[in-house]
């Protein structure tokens, strides 16, 4: 008998084999991609560390821009080139604007409340239509930056009192910059509970938001199994994020109501957004839970310093923040240069605002550089295929995932190599030199767009993004100098440049030494604060 069984097993095998082949014999021609074995497809070269980084070699070694993955029945192409991205998520957006449905994201963790995990469609169309008004110029200009400047204030005279916490401060100034803007909330608290809420949840969002980490994602019908089956392990880390995700949305908004209803309610985006309803007798349920997940989702978003729609807030902003930090400190010559060009427009006599912004070309290349050289989210946001589709003579199924390679895209040597090599940084690759010896920026070399999207899903708030991380640059330059930490015996201490892995890229923590350039420095951050009380 246990010979039958196994003649019988084999026969069945070779039964699939024969079947995978003639299927993929008959089959229309999908783009290239590691060999698809039957059943499980090309699972075994899903990349489990760097996957950015894994898809652009594919890319190389398999001599296309496109890559193709079968991952256990889960269509995935992957682009690596700003042609291809332009092809298919801005020239035939109909077809690639939809996002997939991740179980354990947006079902399990709760971000379907984000309308970046929406349908492409009428609700989408709602709700980022709401997300746009809060980011046009005018409520920008009128309550959003002025925020900022506040706390960005706030933010300089804790890195001169509290150097070595930087990070802590860093976190704090976008924590508190949305809480004010968009619900009213003061706070002096690093460790404010509506602050933690969100940090918690962006950081469970960044572990759960890459397509194919969790076997739920491949086999959406296993979230009906019990968790104490084996291989659910994934029911009680849902559990455990969700319950940050599902603060970070509410809690704020009930301190908002609540303070409406005694009349000690500041102006914020949710505030005057139920104060207009109210008066217009246009409230309902349904308009208040737009309102709310909408501003979950930019509280999350603040700065939106990501190539999508998603969970790019306070902690994106904040990782952007460090990026600056650490390119200062192991870019000295850069730092300098940074510092000059900011001296030579501000002087010595104020702090940078927003009204010099754009003034100071060498820190449009700077940002700019920071964008490209470490993003926060190298491959953001999945789009979707809603049909079937031919692309460059190749079949692309529908429903199946579409990635823009950021990061490939970012680091084409092509376009952003000139005599430089794209991973060291080099704000100058931005810039060109003039006849009188003057820099200004190269319009040859493109914006680094790609950081926050592509098409019609683009980052709604790339727009404030910009702007904060540019009015943080030219403040830290203006403020501090920069260095590396020593260590007892005075060797210089190199920050680690591998960033940590996941849907959002961390640096590794590092040290630093942080100075105030000057004693008039000192006296013109105090001033700053003083001035806000």
């Amino acid at each position: 008998m246990p010979s039958l069984i196994i003649v019988d097993f084999a026969a069945l095998t070779a039964l699939i084999l024969l079947l995978h082949r003639i299927s993929t014999r008959c089959s229309p021609s999908l783009p290239p991609g590691p060999r698809r074995w039957p059943l499980i497809g090309s699972a075994l070269d899903f990349p489990k560390k760097k996957p950015h980084e894994a898809y652009s070699a594919m890319g190389r070694h398999y001599h296309s821009d496109l890559v193709y993955l079968d991952v256990a029945g889960m269509s995935l192409l992957v682009l690596n080139s700003t042609e291809a991205a332009n092809d298919l998520f801005v020239e035939r957006y109909k077809l690639y604007s939809d996002r997939p449905q991740f179980t354990m994201a947006s079902e399990l963790v709760g971000w379907d409340f984000a309308f970046s995990t929406f349908p492409y469609g009428r609700r989408w169309r709602e709700y980022r239509a709401l997300f746009n008004q809060e980011s046009s110029p005018n409520n920008l200009r009128t309550h959003q930056k002025p925020v900022l400047q506040e706390c960005l204030n706030i933010f300089l005279q804790r890195i001169l009192n509290e150097p070595t916490h930087f990070n802590n401060h860093i976190h704090f100034l976008f924590g508190s910059t949305m809480l004010a803007s968009a619900y009213g909330i003061s706070t002096n608290d690093p460790n404010n509970r509506y602050i933690e809420l969100a940090k918690e949840a962006v950081r469970g969002a960044t572990e759960v938001a890459i397509p194919g980490t969790y076997i739920v994602d491949v086999f959406p019908l296993l979230k009906y199994l019990p968790a104490w089956l084996p291989g659910m392990g994934f029911q009680k880390k849902a559990a455990y994020e969700r319950r940050f995700v599902e603060g970070m949305v509410r809690e704020p908004m009930e301190f908002v109501r609540r303070n409406m209803e005694t009349g000690t309610a500041k102006s914020s985006m949710a505030s005057r957004h139920l104060q207009m309803m109210q008066d217009e007798g246009s409230w309902s349920e349904c308009k208040e839970e737009t309102l709310r997940n909408v501003l979950g989702l930019l509280y999350a978003v603040q700065g939106s310093l990501v190539n999508a729609e998603f969970v790019a807030g306070s902690d994106t902003t904040a990782t952007a923040t460090k990026t600056v930090i650490l390119a200062l400190v192991c870019n000295p010559e850069s730092m300098k240069k940074g510092q000059a060009a900011v001296d030579a427009v501000i002087g010595s006599d104020r702090l940078p605002n927003f009204g010099d912004e754009s003034s100071i070309p060498y820190i449009d290349a700077f940002v700019m550089e920071v964008l490209r050289w470490r993003l926060v989210s190298p491959l953001g946001i999945a789009h979707y295929a809603s049909k079937s589709d031919t692309y460059r003579g190749y079949y692309i199924p529908a429903n199946t995932i579409v990635i823009g390679n950021s990061w490939a895209i970012l680091n084409d040597p092509s376009i952003y190599g000139k005599e430089f090599d794209v991973e060291l940084f080099r704000p100058e690759r931005f810039l060109k030199l003039n006849l009188d010896g003057s820099e200004t920026l190269d319009r040859s070399i493109p914006y680094p767009e790609a950081a926050f999207g592509f098409g019609r899903r683009i980052c709604p708030g790339r727009d404030l993004a910009h702007s904060a991380l540019w009015l943080i640059t030219a403040s830290l330059l203006a403020c501090f100098n920069f260095a590396k930490a020593v260590d007892e015996n005075g060797k210089q201490i190199h920050p680690d440049m591998d960033y940590l892995d996941g849907f959002i890229s961390h640096p590794r923590p590092f040290q630093c030494v942080i100075r105030p350039r000057s004693r008039m420095v000192e006296d013109l951050i105090h001033q700053s604060v003083d001035g806000q009380a």
